[in-house]
This record gives C-alpha cells, sequence and structure tokens, in this order.
C-alpha cells in the first residue's frame, strides 16, 4: 500500500517500507507536485517553489534530472505515476494515499455533518496525521508560506476538534492539549474559552479563573482591548457556578397466533444510521412501560420506509410477532381505531365473535391479549395523538413505531424523530443503488445536481432514480438540465405511482383554508425563511394571527422551524414544497393579490431595515430615503432590538427580497432594501455579499427611470468595490462620477459630498495627489453647508491620509486630531477609530512610538467595540507591524491573528499589511530570505498600480531584504522603484532616504522612518 506523508518530515512508504525518494531539492519537486496531484503543475511553477529568486545555473536541466529520479524512484508503486503532460507534469495519484489532501478530506467531512458522533472521530482521525510541522525536513520560501497556512488551518481543525471533544466529555484529557496550544497562541480567545471550560468540567473552577485573568492581561498588554463578550459572559457563568455548564417475558405456554403483518422491507435503504441505531436502542433496552417511538417528518421523506426497516431489524427481538396497520391520516378518510383494533384482535387470536362491540373495549381486549408477549407494533400515517392511543398495548414487553406528518407531542412517554432530508452523500448512494455505480461514477457531477434539485427529499431523489434505471440510454445530465427547470420540476419528479406532487397534495388538501393561502402567499417569496411578521404582510393580518398560521403548517410538515437559540422563531420552506405552493397559487390567488401581497412583504423588510440601520453604531455614507411601500404590524410589534442581530438574522432573506423585488420592477423597493443593508455589510466585512444587491437594484433603477435611487446605488457600488483589490479603479471612479452628476441633477447635497470623496479616494489610491486634494476640498464645502458631519469627518480623514503620503506628518495628525474631536462630538464612531489609527501612524513616524502604539490599541478597541471586523483587522496588521518595527514581543501573535483574520475573510490589503509586517519580523530577526518571500507576496497583493505610498514602503524593506541574500542588483531595483514612487507622490524626504540606501548609507534594517504601515484612509482600508 502507498502512503505519502508530508504533515512531518517528507516521508515515501510502499507497503510499509521506506522509499528513498533523493535529496532536499528533490523532495522538493515531489513535495511540489503531491500539493496539486492529479493536476498540471507547469515547470515554471515547480522552478518557483523549489529554488524561488536563487535559482542555479540550467535550473530546467536539474529539475528535468530531478523528475527522472523521482520517475524512477516510484516505478515500485503500481498506484502511482509522474506523466509528462502538455503544459507541465501530472502525478497522478490517489488523494487518500497523501496524508495532506487525506487531512483535509476528513475535516471538511467533519464539517459537514452536524452530528458529533460522526464529526469527532473525523477529526480524530485527520489529527493523527500530523507528526510535526509540514514538510518539516525541507525549507523554500514557497514551503514556508504553505507551512504557514496549514499551520493555520491545522489549528483552525483543531479548535473545532476541542469544541466536539468537550461536549463529548473529554474535557479532562483535552486539558494538556489546550495549556500547549495556549502557549503558542496566547490571544486566541475561542482557544481561551475552552481551556476555561475544559478546566471547569474538569474540576478545576479557580484554575480556569486564572487563566481568564491571564488571557485578560495578555490581550490588554498587546492590544489594549478587553476579553471579547464571548469570553466574558463564560467568565461570569463560571463565577455564578451555571448548572447549564456543568425486560424480557416468560416462555410461550401455548402455541398462539405469531403475526408477520410487515409491508416488505425496502431491499435500497439508504443511510439513516445514526436514526436506525437509536431507534433500535430505544425499542430494545431496558423500559419501566411501554417503548414508543414517533417518527414525523415532511412528506416524501421516508418516514414509513424507516419504520418498516428498523421493524424487519427487530424481527428476532420480537418473536411474537409484528402487527401493521395504516392509519391514512393524512387522507380525507382516515381509518377509524376501532377497525384497526378488530383486525388486530384477529391477527393475535381473538375471534370475531369474541370481539367487543366499542373501540374502548376492543382496546381492553386488545391489551390484556398481548399484555405477556413480545410483539412489535407499527402504526403508519398517523393523523393524531387521539387515533393512535387506544391502539397501544399497554405492557412493556412490546414496542411501538408510529409514523405521522406532524410531531405527535400528546403521545405521553414517547420518543421523538424528527426525519430529515438526505444528506448530499446519502443521497448519491440512493442513486448509485438504483442507478448503478458505474452510471453514477461517470457523471459525477450530474449526480450532485440531481440530488440538489431535488433538496435531497428521499422520494424525489428515489422518483429521479428510477426513471434513471428505466432508461439505460440516458446520460444523467439529461434527467439534470430537466430539473433545472423550475415551472416542470414536479411534472418530472413523477414515475408510476410515485408522486412528489401527489404526496404533497395529500397534506396541502388537509389544511383548512387560513393554512392553505398562508402557503400560497409564502411559497410566492424566494426568501430562504422569513419570521412571523413577514407572513403577517402577507396576509397583511395581525402577527399572532399569522403565526398561527405559520405552526400549523410546521405541524402539517410544510414549514420548518429554523433552529435558532434565542429570538422569535423563523419558517423555512423546503424547494419542492415552494414549487408546489407557487403553483396553488397560480392557479387560487389572482395574479394582482399575489403581487400586492409580495409589496406588502417586501415593505415589511425595508421598514424594519430602517429601524435597524438607525440603530446602528456607524455608518460611512449618509442614509437616503425614497418614497415607496413600508408595512407594520397594526399592534405594536418590536421586531429589531440589536441592530446587527436583526441584519445577522435577515441578511439572507434581505438579499432574496432586494433580487426578487428588482426582477419585479419594484425599483423603489429594492434600491433602499440594498441601502438600508449596505452600512451592516460594510461594517461586518461582507461587501461581496452586498454587490450583487446593488446591481439588481440599480439595473430595476435605470429600467425604471428611479433617478436618485440609481444614484445611490451607484455610490454605494463605488464604496462597495473600495474592498475589492480585484476591481478595476476605472468601474469606481466611473460609478462615483456617475452618482455625482444625478446627486447634483436632484439636488441631494450629502449624496454630492460621498460622491466626491469617493472620487477622491480613487485618485488617492491611485497616486494622484493634487486631483484628490481638489475634490476633497470640494467635499468638505458640500458637506459643511448640508450639515452632513459624517461627509467633513470623512473629508478630514482624506486630507490627513494624503499629508501622511507626501511626509507632512505634523499637519497629518493634527487633521486627524480635529477629525477625532468632531467624530467624538457627533457619535460618529467609526470615523473616531480611523483618525485614531492615523494618529497612530503619524506619532509612531514623528519618533513617538510609545503614543503611537497607544492610539493604534484605542483605534482598535473602538473597531472592536462597534463590531467592525474589516477595521478591526486592518487596525491589528498596523499594531503588529510596528509591534515589529520596535521589536515587541506581542510582534508575531498580533500579525499572526491579523493574517488569519484577512485571509479568512478575503480582506487582501489587510492581508498585505500583515504580510508586509512579517517581512520587516523576519528581517529584524536576521532571517532575510523568508522577509523577500513575505515582502514580495505583501507587493503581490496590493495589485497593479494602485497603493504608491504603501508599495513604496514595502520595497524599502523588500531592497532590504535582498540586500541580505547579497543580491544587491535585486535591492538597487527595488529601492530606486521605491524612489520613483515617493517623488510621484512629493514625498521628498522619503524620497531621500530611498537615495540613501542607493547610495549605501541608508538608515538600518530597523529605522521605523522607513518601515511603517500605510493607515487606514478614506478608502476604509
Amino acid at each position: 500500500m502507498l502512503r505519502f506523508r508530508l504533515l512531518g518530515d517528507v516521508d515515501v512508504r510502499v507497503a510499509g517500507q521506506r522509499i528513498d525518494v533523493g535529496p532536499a531539492r528533490q523532495r522538493c519537486v515531489l513535495v511540489a507536485l503531491l500539493v496539486d496531484a492529479n493536476e498540471i503543475v507547469t515547470p515554471d511553477q515547480l522552478t518557483e517553489r523549489v529554488w524561488g529568486d536563487r535559482r542555479p545555473q540550467r535550473v530546467r536541466e536539474t529539475l528535468y534530472s530531478y523528475v527522472s529520479r523521482l520517475r524512477q524512484a516510484l516505478s515500485a508503486a503500481s498506484e502511482v505515476t509522474l506523466l509528462r503532460r502538455s503544459g507541465g507534469y501530472v502525478l497522478s495519484v490517489d488523494p487518500a494515499t497523501i496524508d495532506l489532501h487525506r487531512f483535509r478530506d476528513l475535516v471538511g467531512r467533519a464539517r459537514e455533518t452536524d452530528d458529533d458522533g460522526r464529526a469527532l472521530p473525523l477529526f480524530d482521525e485527520a489529527l493523527r496525521l500530523w507528526h510535526g510541522d509540514a514538510f518539516a525536513d525541507l525549507e523554500t520560501p514557497w514551503l514556508d508560506l504553505l507551512r504557514a497556512s496549514l499551520g493555520r488551518e491545522r489549528f483552525a481543525a483543531e479548535l473545532d476538534h476541542a469544541d466536539l471533544a468537550i461536549r463529548a466529555g473529554r474535557h479532562a484529557a483535552l486539558v494538556p492539549a489546550l495549556v500547549r496550544r495556549m502557549d503558542e497562541h496566547s490571544l486566541d480567545e475561542r482557544l481561551g474559552a475552552q481551556l476555561m471550560l475544559a478546566l471547569y468540567r474538569s474540576g478545576r473552577p479557580a484554575d480556569a479563573l486564572d487563566h481568564y485573568g491571564q488571557v485578560r492581561r495578555r490581550l490588554a498588554d498587546a492590544l489594549g482591548v478587553d476579553p471579547a463578550p464571548e469570553l466574558r459572559r463564560l467568565h461570569l457563568r463560571i463565577l455564578n457556578t451555571d448548572p447549564g455548564l456543568a425486560g424480557d417475558a416468560g416462555p410461550v405456554r401455548r402455541a398462539r397466533p405469531r403475526p408477520s403483518q410487515l409491508p416488505g422491507a425496502v431491499a435500497d435503504f439508504t443511510g439513516r444510521r445514526a436514526a436506525v441505531t437509536w431507534a433500535e436502542s430505544v425499542l430494545t433496552g431496558p423500559a419501566e412501560g411501554l417503548r414508543v417511538v414517533a417518527v414525523s417528518g415532511a412528506a416524501g421523506v421516508g418516514k414509513s420506509s424507516f419504520a418498516w426497516h428498523v421493524a424487519h431489524r427487530l424481527r428476532r427481538a420480537f418473536p411474537d410477532g409484528q402487527l401493521y396497520a395504516d392509519l391514512r391520516g393524512i387522507w380525507p378518510e382516515s381509518i377509524e381505531p376501532g377497525d384497526v383494533l378488530a383486525r388486530f384482535l384477529r391477527s393475535v387470536g381473538v375471534p370475531d365473535a369474541a370481539q367487543s362491540a366499542t373501540a374502548e373495549e376492543r382496546g381492553v381486549q386488545f391489551r390484556a391479549a398481548v399484555a405477556d408477549r413480545r410483539i412489535l407494533v407499527v402504526l403508519d400515517d398517523a393523523r393524531s395523538a387521539a387515533q393512535v392511543r387506544p391502539l397501544l398495548p399497554g405492557s412493556a414487553s412490546c414496542a411501538v413505531i408510529v409514523t405521522g406528518r406532524q410531531r405527535l407531542t400528546g403521545l405521553a412517554g414517547a420518543d421523538h424523530l424528527v426525519l430529515e432530508t438526505f444528506e448530499p452523500e446519502e443521497a448519491r448512494s440512493l442513486l448509485e443503488r438504483v442507478v448503478g455505480a458505474d452510471r453514477v461514477a461517470a457523471e459525477p457531477a450530474a449526480v450532485a445536481e440531481i440530488a440538489r434539485r431535488c433538496g435531497y427529499l428521499p422520494l424525489a431523489v428515489r422518483i429521479a432514480a428510477a426513471r434513471l434505471a428505466a432508461r439505460p440510454g440516458w446520460r444523467l445530465a439529461q434527467l439534470a438540465e430537466r430539473l433545472r427547470d423550475e415551472a416542470g420540476r414536479l411534472d418530472e419528479l413523477a414515475t408510476d405511482d410515485l408522486e412528489v406532487r401527489a404526496s404533497l397534495g395529500l397534506g396541502y388538501r388537509s389544511l383548512a383554508e387560513p393554512g392553505r393561502r398562508m402557503l400560497r402567499l409564502c411559497g410566492l417569496l424566494d426568501a430562504p425563511d422569513l419570521p412571523a411578521w413577514a407572513g403577517a404582510a402577507l396576509l397583511d393580518e395581525p402577527v399572532a394571527r399569522a403565526e398561527r398560521q405559520l405552526e400549523a403548517l410546521v405541524d402539517a410538515c410544510l414549514l420548518t422551524v429554523v433552529d435558532r437559540p434565542e429570538g422569535a422563531a423563523r419558517y423555512r420552506m423546503h424547494d419542492l414544497v415552494r414549487l408546489f405552493a407557487r403553483e396553488r397559487a397560480v392557479r387560487e390567488e389572482p395574479a394582482d393579490l399575489c403581487r400586492a401581497a409580495l409589496r406588502r412583504a417586501f415593505g415589511a423588510w425595508l421598514a424594519f431595515a430602517e429601524d435597524a440601520d438607525a440603530r446602528l453604531p456607524t455608518r460611512t455614507l449618509a442614509a437616503i430615503h425614497g418614497p415607496g411601500p413600508r408595512w407594520r404590524p397594526a399592534e405594536p410589534f418590536a421586531a429589531v432590538g440589536d441592530a446587527a442581530a436583526w441584519f445577522d438574522d435577515e441578511r439572507a432573506a434581505l438579499a432574496a427580497a432586494t433580487r426578487q423585488a428588482a426582477a419585479l420592477g419594484f425599483a423603489d423597493v429594492a434600491w433602499q432594501l440594498a441601502a438600508r443593508a449596505h452600512p451592516f455589510h460594510d461594517v461586518r466585512g461582507t461587501q461581496a455579499e452586498a454587490r450583487p444587491m446593488h446591481q439588481d437594484a440599480l439595473r430595476a433603477c435605470v429600467r425604471a427611470g428611479d433617478r436618485l435611487g440609481e444614484a445611490v446605488m451607484l455610490r454605494n457600488l463605488a464604496d462597495l468595490w473600495t474592498s475589492r483589490l480585484d476591481a478595476s479603479v476605472a468601474d469606481k471612479l466611473d460609478a462615483a462620477r456617475a452618482a455625482l452628476e444625478i446627486f447634483r441633477q436632484v439636488g441631494e447635497p450629502r449624496g454630492v459630498t460621498d460622491a466626491l470623496l469617493l472620487s477622491a479616494d480613487v485618485h488617492r489610491v491611485s497616486g494622484r495627489l493634487r486631483e484628490a486634494s481638489e475634490l476633497l476640498a470640494e467635499a468638505s464645502e458640500v458637506a459643511a453647508a448640508a450639515g452632513h458631519r459624517v461627509g467633513e469627518c470623512r473629508a478630514l480623514v482624506g486630507r490627513a491620509t494624503i499629508n501622511r503620503e507626501q511626509g507632512r506628518d505634523q499637519v497629518a495628525r493634527e487633521l486627524a486630531e480635529r477629525c477625532v474631536q468632531l467624530a467624538r462630538k457627533e457619535g460618529v464612531r467609526r470615523d473616531e477609530g480611523v483618525a485614531l489609527t492615523i494618529l497612530g501612524a503619524c506619532c509612531c513616524a514623528l519618533g513617538q512610538p510609545e503614543t503611537g502604539e497607544a492610539y493604534l490599541r484605542e483605534g482598535l478597541a473602538v473597531a472592536r467595540d462597534l463590531g467592525d471586523r474589516t477595521q478591526e483587522t486592518y487596525t491589528l496588521a498596523r499594531l503588529g507591524r510596528q509591534y515589529a518595527t520596535d521589536r515587541h514581543p506581542a510582534a508575531r501573535p498580533t500579525l499572526e491573528l491579523a493574517l488569519a483574520r484577512s485571509q479568512a475573510d478575503g480582506v487582501a490589503f489587510g492581508e498585505a499589511l500583515a504580510l508586509s509586517g512579517f517581512g520587516e519580523l523576519e528581517l529584524n530577526e536576521g532571517r532575510p530570505d523568508r522577509a523577500v518571500s513575505q515582502l514580495r507576496r505583501a507587493i503581490q497583493m496590493l495589485g497593479d498600480g494602485r497603493f504608491p505610498f504603501a508599495r513604496a514602503q514595502y520595497l524599502v524593506n523588500l531592497g532590504r531584504a535582498y540586500a541580505g541574500c547579497g543580491d544587491d542588483a535585486a535591492a538597487a531595483t527595488a529601492w530606486t522603484t521605491a524612489h520613483g514612487l515617493y517623488v510621484r507622490l512629493g514625498n521628498g524626504s522619503a524620497a531621500e532616504r530611498a537615495a540613501g540606501l542607493l547610495a549605501g548609507n541608508g538608515p538600518t534594517p530597523g529605522d521605523s522612518r522607513v518601515a511603517q504601515a500605510p493607515h487606514k484612509g478614506s478608502s476604509r482600508r
């Protein structure tokens, strides 16, 4: 068996025997191919990965030699081939033989499941694959970066694993590992919380409290902030000793009937392993009374199949027989208990002549007849607990499985199981068993799409599989294509006597008309889930009345309640139920009433979004409102408490409502929904979610001729493009200029201010500081005249930024101080935090590092208090860079935290800041070769032609790193480029320092005058 070990020293074994894969550089080639196993790796990529900038002469010949030797070394293993392909090399191998890919696969599967019992062993196996640092015996710049990235992946998996292990009761055994990790990641609060909880549950509350104190002191010393609210709450719970933390029947006397009434077992029953195991343990385990498992779930989820499967598996556990009845609870003419009891009595040996006349008396006879028997009773499709109770045995020797769409909460003592839709892998397994493994393996993408279009509903997946099995000539992609059409999807999901539409129709017809209408109207919405007040808006009724109808749909398993530990319930509709509900709405609701209902629902989201937006603690653009529908409940109703939490709950619904409103031509609603969500996404750093909303709304405004909405969307899009280093500068400038023109036409001075500021920001990041200054001066005048204080603050920030980049740090400091005063007076906390970071950078540049660091920590505390994740990340990176300059012991953990946050959130500029800090840190610690890798990556992250000030600073340090490696030519190139950038910016002092470096009499590597990071200006970077 072939095994590649990369998570430690590089090691290759075949059948347990170690294979010699050559010297270090040759092993680097192998690693470079294994990391991208089964993918083409070009010779240029291999060269970069193995040698970086220090390439030998005739590097291609050396590379070919290594590849040839590797091919020979691996020839002993038939499972791997090293192939030459057009454009490069491919190492063809099963990824499961490579511990790196095995680790990622196991972690991915563990994170996909909601079952701790399945996830924990997957994490255990994944983490056991590590035997030290990745590629521990090799060192190249590329491997150094990859090793650091994999270390972060490992740490993230360790954190997830620890959460599960603590929940599983393994806290005591986990404590030593958590202590070791805390030594390495001293500022990580999630890890700190895990160690506190593990210590507490291990009977060591004093140690848990002491550890909290250590974490609090570290955060205060390094970052100047208090622990996060979650950690503080855990501390209080520990202080308060919160409790939330902490039959066999006798032998058969005479021959009696042994009924065997179960329907045939489902031959291709798939999945549900944990549920089957749980049900079997309940039904066969010790009990003082009757054991009842009540299975509920939506139409088509496989309740009956599950019950039959479990019952057949337990036949030996109930040797006296199995009784079965289909109660037809969802049908108009359900079965009466008395009729079922008559059949049961006959089956256990009580003839018709001996049976009582009433259902009540037959129930007594039935319980007496089975009192000393071990019988399993299966009651399928029950309408209610009242229908089931007369049919229950009274003896603990018997057991019962009941299925029904409604949760039968009235069954005292029953254990309840709610069946959900399939996991993706379960759906694939069913398709494979019915259609055939070869056909499924041949079209994996089509298999995944079919399962997804079926909503992972077992009935739908089974129908799709049956249709494919009956048509062996079909490609699976053909059915996938048919299922893409929503209008015809339910038609496709029908075969023989199986039909999704018919199954849903039974539940629909069982509802009273108010419930049916609620289902029809809810089905019109694209939102993935909705609160009760949105249902009330659809009906234009009080919230309490709408909530009763929604709960009735939940009871009928046509809606599900979204699991929320706190707050009001939300209701979700399965995709196929939504299609069914829309069909009914088209047939039963007038089109104008449907549009009016949707407009009310969108108006409700808009009204509450405005309330939430007004409560957010910060914003960067003027809140501009327009006409349009607002719907609020007639009765007093407070939907918004915590504004950020409200947006978190509604973010997916708001995106769907904006998209749907735009498509329906409700431009006035669409642009205001997008605009109200913009400040939240800006603070959260989730601009990628906000951009499609604004683009949809912008198109709707253009079609409708809504000029104000068009201007607001263009302004916001220009602002959202700020955070994208891959976005075109021209796109942002075009959007800002177009918004400026329209705002001037419609007479909206606050919008004019914002558009001027955004245009100025484009010019600044492009190095056109004169044009930027002129626009900022105009923005200041317009903002002051309009009373737009946020605009005034942002103009001050922009002016301070430009002066900072031109080397006028004292002027920049004075402007930043004015901004802090104005922001505090107006309560504009975000601008206060931004200005504090500028003050910090200015003070450091002016030779006052202690004062500068204090301002940076104060800015960090503001961002953290606001929940402004993006600004917090930027400030962490800047603080880490300054710590690196000052050789502060907190430099590395601060930069690691900033880099991890930037990469997790996709914040490219934050990643560049952090990498540049690491570059300076490596320089100061005498590792110039590593500094080269970090700084080159930082420069690459800036994109082309933007951020000349940051680029110049990074180039200065890159030149130092090259000089430290002995590459004087590369150093001179870097310093020459930096000098040119400083001259272009008009920063004479920095240009002189760069020229001094070229002349050989420049500052030392730790000189902070040329090592300061750029601060967050009006671009909000």
